[in-house]
C-alpha cells in the first residue's frame, strides 16, 4: 500500500519536525463544544483555527474530526493534549496521544478522496 500521507512535501521551507504539516485535506473538528477547522496538520499532531477557549498547555483533549465538507457526522474521537493556546491568533494546537492504525487510516482516507477523488469501485 501506498502511503500519501508520508510522501507529500511540506508546507514551507525546511522544518526540523518529526512529523511534516500538511494544510490538506482540511478537516472539521470539534473541540470543547466548538466546530473549528484544521490550519493544517500531521502524523503528530492538528493546528486548529478559529478556537476560542481556555485550553491549557498539557490538559487532554478529546477530538472529533471528519473531513470537512462531508455530510456525515463526526465518528473519528482523537485523545490528544494540548501543546499551545495562541488566544490572539485564535489557534490551538494538539498533539496526538498515540497515533493508532485508526487513525492514521482515516488520514489516508481524507486524503486519498482530496486528491484522488471518489474511490473506484472494483472491476
Amino acid at each position: 500500500m501506498t502511503s500519501f500521507t508520508m510522501g507529500f512535501s511540506k508546507v514551507r521551507g525546511p522544518e526540523h519536525r518529526r512529523d511534516k504539516r500538511m494544510p490538506l485535506p482540511v478537516f472539521t473538528v470539534k473541540v470543547g463544544g466548538q466546530v473549528c477547522d484544521t490550519l493544517n496538520w500531521s502524523l503528530g499532531g492538528l493546528l486548529i483555527e478559529n478556537y476560542d477557549g481556555q485550553l491549557l498547555v498539557e490538559m487532554p483533549v478529546v477530538i472529533d474530526i471528519k473531513i470537512k465538507d462531508e455530510h456525515a457526522e463526526f465518528t473519528m474521537k482523537i485523545q490528544a493534549k494540548v501543546v499551545r493556546n495562541d488566544r490572539e491568533n485564535r489557534r490551538l494546537a494538539v498533539k496526538y496521544d498515540e497515533l493508532s492504525p485508526t487513525i492514521y487510516d482515516f488520514f489516508e482516507r481524507g486524503f486519498n478522496k482530496r486528491f484522488h477523488g471518489r474511490q473506484r469501485s472494483p472491476a
